[in-house]
């Protein structure tokens, strides 16, 4: 800024010293702007309005002790910027200066004003206003910058907080996931030491969450899982990610699995998520046990021995023997006394069996009636020696069913493979062959004394029956002659009288024994007990002339009768005598649930049922016979 143009404001009270200010500057600097204030606040009034760049106060103002110079134009921010020059004279006293530079003074110029010296000390003033302005400018854009810095810190703060507060939400919403979540997590470092864990995962462990994270992952793995725990956590490490199943153990050591999946966040934190999975490998171990294992005697199947078999037919067990056997009178069991009777001897026999097994062999069920011993590394001799073994048991063993002990019979065939170049399925035909040849020689025989034992067991449950059975021989054997019958005609006949009820040695005591009449349900029981003893018979050669008979005894010639309805000559003729025969002992001997009729009444009965239920051809032949007989049977 050029001199000459300077701005001046001008404050005196004195008129003449103003002039005198006034004239000086403007012979000093002809261009000069000068306004002239007779006291501070018509000088601030026109500072205000001028913005000057330098204000000259006469000293003497501060004479007065209610001038206020710094109050009226330093604190004045419009003001502020504008250097203050005091003009003053030797004469002044020191304290007038102190308080013009406490009122701000920049410099003071003495009176005689030098012309000079005016206009070096104006040039600074308008330096220092110029800085001044500068200084302010840069001190507002500072300010502004600074409150532009401060207020984007502060959104920047505020945003800040605003993240960690959400963050924090976040973070809560997150482990109340984890802490609710249905299945165990937990968080572990690089040693396998746990550091997080939510309620499930405690709960599986059988532990409180401040002892779990007191242990380590091998210490809930049972010993046996111990390496695969070791080894899966190295690959957990290595790859990052591992799925797979462990057993471990609770607090009070019970034991259980778990399906772990774990994934590596870092190389000091590893997060598993892990579920109870012990009903499901409880019911993979229960469908692989039904896989290879009899449902109903327990012991291995089909699909077990023939996994086995090829494992074991190799050189090294050679000599590899095989023992084949074969429940002998099953289907008579099953139809004499019912299937569960039948199954119980299948479970006696597979018990008595699998006795013979060694460490080494395989026993399993491989067919309906049919049982397996593979031998390795057994000679010829020893498979004969064990089946001795067997039979010797054998002969030596009763099942007991229904109040009955039935001998338990097997057929046994053996066979031993000596070279590699033999294939086992010669070897097990061989066996096989022996076994049917065995099973030829023993049917009959077991059947034989099968059919003894079901007769005297019936009887033994019931001396009625026997008695009832030696009266019906005698009468139906007269009823015979008188009809003329042939030898083999009364045989039948008179078996058939001893054994036309074996099929009730299916039918249970409650039923047999019942004082009182059978209800509408035990009557279908007993009804069935024709068939039953007709299948009885089929199962046997020697009885199987008479099974008709047997089926047919409780026909009427009306049709009305059990279990087919046959009626008229459609039933046997055997059949139709022991109906009548039956009938007649059955009412002239008193049964639990009634006493006995006169011989007369009996009579009475028969005639009566001629031609519905009794064969009217027969009915008086068996009258006539009875009538001549002086006793009754």
């Amino acid at each position: 800024m050029e001199v000459k143009n300077l701005k001046v404001v001008v404050v005196s009270d004195s008129s003449s010293t103003a002039i005198y200010i006034e004239s000086t500057i403007y012979e000093a600097l002809p261009g000069a702007e000068v306004y002239v204030a007779l006291d501070e606040l018509q000088g601030a009034s026109l500072a205000k309005i001028a913005e000057p760049d330098l204000i000259l106060v006469d000293i003497s103002l501060l004479r007065k002790a209610d001038i206020q110079i710094d109050r009226i134009f330093k604190n004045d921010k419009t003001l502020q910027l504008t250097p203050m020059l005091f003009v003053t004279d030797w004469e002044a006293d020191r304290e007038l200066h102190s308080r013009a530079i406490e009122a701000g003074a920049e410099a003071f110029l003495f009176k005689p004003i030098d012309r000079s010296l005016l206009i070096t000390q104006c040039s600074a003033m308008a330096k220092i206003k110029e800085r001044n302005v500068l200084i302010s400018a840069q001190k507002v854009e500072l300010e502004a910058l600074v409150e532009q810095r401060t207020s984007a810190l502060k959104r920047e703060i505020a945003e800040r907080e605003r993240l960690e507060i959400e963050l924090r939400s976040r973070e809560e919403i997150f482990r109340s996931y984890i802490e609710k979540a249905p299945i165990g997590i937990f968080v572990t470092d690089a040693a396998g030491k746990y550091i997080e864990a939510n309620a499930v995962a405690c709960q599986m462990m059988g532990r409180a969450k401040n002892e779990v994270l007191q242990l380590s992952l091998s210490d809930f793995l049972i010993p046996d899982h111990l390496e695969q725990g070791i080894a899966g956590f190295s690959e957990l490490t290595n790859k990052g990610f591992i799925d797979t199943e462990y057993r471990v153990r609770k607090k009070d050591n019970q034991e259980y699995w778990i399906s772990l999946r774990a994934t590596k966040i870092n190389d000091n934190c590893f997060i598993a998520f892990c579920s109870d999975i012990s009903d499901r490998k409880e019911k993979e171990a229960r469908v692989e046990y039904l896989i290879y294992h009899d449902s109903l005697t327990g012991v291995h199947n089909r699909a077990y021995y023939e996994k086995e078999l090829s494992i074991l037919d190799t050189e090294e067990n050679l000599p590899f023997s095989v023992i084949l056997s074969d429940v002998n009178g099953l289907k008579l069991i099953n139809d004499s006394m019912g299937h569960a009777a039948g199954d119980k001897v299948l479970v006696e026999t597979a018990k008595l069996l699998r006795g013979f097994k060694r460490g080494e062999d395989r026993f399993a069920r491989v067919g309906g009636d049919e049982f397996t011993l593979l031998l390795p590394r057994t000679s010829n001799e020893e498979a004969q020696t064990i089946v001795s073994r067997i039979q010797s048991a054998c002969r030596q063993y009763k099942v007991h069913l229904l109040e009955a002990a039935i001998p338990l019979s097997v057929s046994l065939g053996y066979a031993t493979k000596t070279g590699v170049a033999e294939s086992f399925s010669s070897i097990s035909k061989l066996a096989e062959d022996h076994m049917y040849r065995r099973k030829l020689l023993e049917r009959e025989s077991f059947h034989s004394t099968l059919l003894e034992t079901l007769r005297v067991s019936l009887f033994e449950r019931n001396h009625e029956t026997e008695e009832h059975a030696a009266r019906l021989i005698g009468l139906s054997r007269k009823l015979g002659r008188v009809m003329g019958l042939n030898k083999n005609a009364l045989n039948d006949l008179e078996l058939l009288s001893t054994l036309h009820d074996i099929g009730k040695i299916s039918i249970d005591n409650s039923i047999l024994l019942k004082p009182d009449k059978l209800s509408a349900s035990e009557w279908v029981e007993m009804k069935k007990h024709p068939s039953t003893g007709y299948r009885i018979a089929m199962a046997s050669t020697e009885l199987r002339s008479i099974a008709e008979y047997i089926h047919c005894h409780h026909e009427r010639w009306d049709g009305k009768g059990y279990p087919q309805g046959l009626s008229g000559e459609s039933i046997p003729l055997l059949s139709r005598v022991i109906s009548i025969v039956d009938a007649y002992d059955a009412m002239v001997n008193d049964r639990p649930y009634r006493k006995a009729m006169t011989k007369e009444e009996a009579i009475a009965e028969i005639s009566s049922n001629s031609g519905s239920q009794f064969d009217p051809t027969l009915a008086p032949l068996f009258i006539s016979l009875i009538q001549k007989m002086d006793i009754k049977l």
